[in-house]
């Protein structure tokens, strides 16, 4: 999922494939605890929307209940 690339200034980032998100390799050596707290979170985002959109329910197959039965 992520990847590492290399910019114009040479700074190393992890790169996510899906998204463009980048972390740079500075960070993740500096700040390693946040840095991998960091991608978990994203990946997790990932994840899940990935999760949901396979469960997206269309408005065609929505039940109209009556206001009397909501809530």
């Amino acid at each position: 999922m992520y990847t590492t690339t290399r910019n114009n200034a040479g700074a190393t980032l992890m790169t996510c494939k899906d998204c463009g998100h980048a972390i740079s390799m500075n960070t993740m050596c500096e700040n390693p605890i946040q840095a991998t707290t960091d991608i978990l979170k994203h990946l997790a985002v990932h994840n899940a929307a990935r999760a949901f959109a396979a469960g997206r329910v269309t408005p065609a197959e929505l039940e109209v209940m009556p206001a009397a039965h909501v809530g």
